[in-house]
């Protein structure tokens, strides 16, 4: 990772990362699922979404730097912040109901209100949005970005928690001591729970 650097972000960084995670997620499974196939689509949904949950959480959010440019970003939110608190009073989908089309934005409130039932019930640290450039991705850049953050979960004794939906991943965040806490099935796209206990 030469040339690259590993920092919190700055307020005014915080579009750039929305923005690197949103390329890196476009073509997903959960963002196919709430945009549809149009890539175009799903960046634009996902950038919109995603600048505003960086804007929402505090700081410090962390991200891989080549000189100014982010490369990659991890957003982090404290326990009162993560999906459970965000998605805690809002009425809950009909059962029932027919399934909404592509864009429609009550599929991402159906991804979010399934995240939230299945939230870790521990206090935690929520993972997520985490996303390398693409055309950057496989060379350690998320690597080096998630041991650093799960270095500060170990310093502060912090449990985290995420979720994704590609089994790659999976072995990724195994690899940083992430175990799968549980397995469903959202609008046909597979989503891992995976839980990180800090290590002493």
């Amino acid at each position: 990772m030469t040339g690259v650097v590993v920092r919190a972000l700055a307020p005014e960084e915080r579009r750039a990362a929305a923005g690197v995670t949103a390329r890196a997620l476009a073509d997903s499974a959960t963002t196919v699922a709430m945009y549809g196939h149009d890539l175009i689509d799903g960046l634009v949904g996902l950038y919109e979404e995603l600048t505003e949950w960086f804007a929402l959480l505090p700081g410090p959010q962390l991200a891989a730097f080549a000189g100014s440019w982010a490369l990659a970003a991890a957003a982090v939110a404290p326990p009162e912040r993560c999906i459970g608190a965000f998605m805690a009073g809002r009425p809950p989908g009909v059962p029932g109901a027919p399934e909404p089309g592509p864009g429609d934005p009550a599929r991402a409130e159906l991804f979010w209100a399934r995240w939230a039932l299945a939230d870790c019930p521990d206090e935690h640290w929520h993972v997520g949005p985490v996303g390398v450039e693409p055309g950057f991705q496989g060379r350690g850049i998320g690597a080096g970005l998630l041991r650093e953050l799960c270095a500060d979960f170990d310093a502060h004794g912090r449990v985290a928690w995420l979720e994704t939906d590609k089994q790659r991943n999976v072995r990724f965040y195994a690899g940083h001591g992430f175990e799968v806490a549980a397995r469903e099935t959202i609008l046909d796209v597979p989503t891992w729970y995976m839980r990180r206990d800090p290590r002493p």
